[in-house]
């Protein structure tokens, strides 16, 4: 009989979730975690939590800033980096503590150690070898740097989080969601930001004219880009980094290498066990399965979608098929993506860009938050919400752009899920006033219906036939 009838390596948002799944089934479950302050992995301790408390700090700041626009008069405020940083910290501290106190209270055991494959679903941990029914391996992913002479002497997502002050100047190179949200985040506490992105549009495959819309705003705030500008060489000089690019040189106080993350595969044993590999991911059939019988991957280690939440739904697909309860597909079509900038963005589905590319006969509706009440009263008028439906009025996507994105996408999502069409999205009655109304009027103006803003093309009066 093995040690365990599942076996996880990896606590992140796919890992935890999955072992407190098994259990929850009443498998017998461990799970492996290489370091004591990692519990949570990569989302809780470096990426999603830590990060949006940060910029959760830098949206007060600025509210207290705009205090005399609703009457409220306060002294200018000012940034106490320290105090933030604690409570960024805090936050972090208390939720790694709270994935350790639900994986007790489930029965989960927690083994500090660094787990990699031994043969067939045998784990090794730190040397001592665990038998198992089934192993499901979510290893997260890892920064990487780009080819570039010196890239090594600018700061990283992870390393930018210890910064002991606001830095007077950075630049960000990469134009993705983590570079764009440090660069929204230090541009709001007075930081002079310089953006430097390869390819020619921000935040792809975020829809084009959004990201375009996007960029307009921040370049009012005073953020500089460089698009379809290729790095070329960063140096020390002087205790500051030189970043050159383009045939041109910017002496920051500090620079942020933002260009991307690869699955973190290296040691997990994956060659001696016959793990088969795309590239650095690991390969996974749509039931999260590998090629190995009773093994199995979630996560960002499988190169899907680089998601906390996608892992999260992963994690629960692969221990319900490998716990043998029944066997279930993954269905991608549905997964949302949020940006935490500001303002946020949020999209689930196909851009309208994409659908066309797919040959999709679209049909196209839009909402500025300019036209809604509720934007108005919290002062947060700028993007706007975007509708993409085939022919027949049949959802295919939503991008959100302006207050709350990040929270109105889960309604999108859930319309999405069910295959809907956007009048029948449109149908739901959606409270007044509330942010949530912009969706409805963006799914009444993919008829041209919206009822807040102008119409398309003018109706016709009707006219009184005579005599």
């Amino acid at each position: 009989m093995p040690d365990y009838d599942l076996t996880v390596i990896g606590s992140g948002p796919g890992g935890y979730v999955a072992a407190i799944h098994g259990a929850r089934l009443g498998a017998r479950v461990a799970i492996l975690e290489q370091k004591d302050t990692e519990w949570g992995g990569t989302c809780l301790n470096w990426g999603c939590i830590p990060t949006k408390a940060l910029i959760h700090g830098a949206e007060v700041f600025q509210t207290v800033r705009r205090a005399a626009e609703f009457g409220v008069r306060v002294p200018e405020p000012e940034i106490d980096w320290t105090a933030m940083q604690a409570r960024k910290d805090g936050v972090v501290e208390a939720m790694r503590k709270g994935v350790q106190g639900l994986l007790k209270a489930n029965g989960v055991e927690m083994i500090t150690a660094h787990g990699r494959l031994a043969a067939g679903t045998r784990v090794s941990a730190d040397g001592r070898e665990l038998s198992s029914g089934s192993v499901l391996l979510a290893p997260g992913s890892v920064v990487t740097l780009p080819p570039v002479p010196g890239v090594e002497l600018g700061l990283t997502s992870d390393t930018i989080l210890g910064l002991d002050h606001v830095p007077e100047s950075l630049v960000v190179i990469g134009g993705g969601v983590v570079g764009m949200e440090f660069a929204s985040v230090f541009s709001l506490l007075g930081t002079r930001v310089t953006v430097i992105e390869m390819l020619d549009q921000l935040l792809a495959p975020l829809d084009p004219d959004v990201a375009g819309r996007f960029q307009q705003l921040m370049a009012r705030r005073g953020i500089v880009f460089h698009l379809g500008t290729r790095l070329e060489e960063v140096v020390q000089a002087d205790g500051r980094v030189r970043v050159r690019f383009g045939g041109s040189e910017l002496q920051p106080e500090q620079a942020l290498v933002a260009t991307g993350r690869r699955p973190n595969t290296a040691d997990l044993g994956l060659d001696q066990a016959g793990v088969a590999t795309n590239g650095s991911a690991i390969a996974v059939d749509q039931q999260l399965r590998t090629n190995v019988d009773g093994v199995y991957a979630i996560g960002d280690a499988t190169g899907v979608s680089m998601l906390a939440h996608t892992a999260s739904y992963q994690g629960e697909i692969a221990v319900t098929n490998a716990l043998g309860e029944r066997r279930v597909s993954a269905d991608y079509t549905a997964i949302p993506a949020c940006i935490y900038t500001d303002p946020e963005i949020a999209y689930v589905g196909l851009s309208e860009a994409q659908a066309r590319a797919n040959g999709e006969d679209v049909r196209v509706g839009q909402f500025p938050f300019s036209a809604l009440g509720r934007a108005m009263i919290l002062g947060e008028t700028s993007g706007l919400v975007k509708v993409v439906a085939d022919r027949d009025g049949y959802l295919l996507g939503v991008t959100i752009m302006g207050p709350r994105a990040t929270d109105l996408i889960a309604e999108a999502a859930l319309a999405l899920n069910f295959g809907i069409t956007a009048a029948e999205l449109s149908h739901v009655v959606h409270a007044h006033p509330t942010l949530p109304e912009a969706i409805a009027e963006a799914a009444l103006d993919v008829d041209g219906r919206a009822v807040h803003v102008a119409p398309r093309n003018r109706p016709q009066q009707a006219t009184t036939p005579t005599g």
